[in-house]
């Protein structure tokens, strides 16, 4: 009994830290690819199968991600693990600048290495009309998902991002943390983000 409930103390005190002792790399690889297919994971509409063992499953990582080292791997399972119990999105270990601003350097680590998936975090939001400015040097069309902790998409669209500022604006009706998830069909040149 007193085992048990040292388990679950021991549990309870190590779960939030959990994304916060991933690298970002992988952290973003989760949130900005995995998660796509997987958030359903925590509902029970979904399971992946992780029967078939690290090498199966380093190739359907390798399928939607790129190849990735073993360490790697093995650490989007955990993320994976803890999706299941905790069903919450695992969040970047960055902070959001103080002035809101998001420059090329600050996105690169928050950028796939192909350059065509960015997951940032937005920053604890309340219940209101909120926006962010885009501006890409390179113009392309660009898919736009504001996305909550809980999953919950707010807003989901396709807008063309060029050198001119390009303001998009959603609606939150729950406060909670939300994040930008940015998908584009060919590497992105020098992208700036603000408020």
């Amino acid at each position: 009994m007193i085992k048990a409930l040292l388990l679950l103390l021991s549990l309870t005190f190590a779960a939030p830290v959990a994304a916060q002792d991933m690298p970002v790399a992988t952290v973003v690889i989760f949130d900005a690819v995995c998660l796509t297919c997987h958030e359903g994971e925590c509902s029970g509409r979904m399971a992946l199968r992780i029967e078939r063992g690290d090498e199966g499953l380093a190739g359907h990582v390798a399928s939607y991600a790129g190849r990735q080292d073993d360490g790697t791997v093995s650490r989007l399972k955990t993320l994976m693990g803890r999706l299941k119990t905790e069903c919450r999105l695992p969040p970047p270990p960055v902070a959001v600048p103080a002035d809101g601003i998001w420059e090329p350097a600050a996105l690169a680590p928050l950028t796939l290495a192909d350059r065509q998936r960015v997951f940032l975090p937005l920053g604890r939001l309340q219940p209101g009309a909120h926006s962010v400015s885009f501006r890409l040097d390179e113009p392309q069309r660009l898919r736009l998902q504001v996305v909550a902790d809980s999953f919950d998409i707010v807003l989901d669209e396709e807008d063309n991002i060029g050198p001119v500022d390009r303001r998009v604006r959603w609606r939150v009706d729950e406060p909670g943390e939300y994040f930008l998830r940015i998908i584009a069909r060919r590497p992105m040149g020098a992208l700036h983000i603000g408020p």
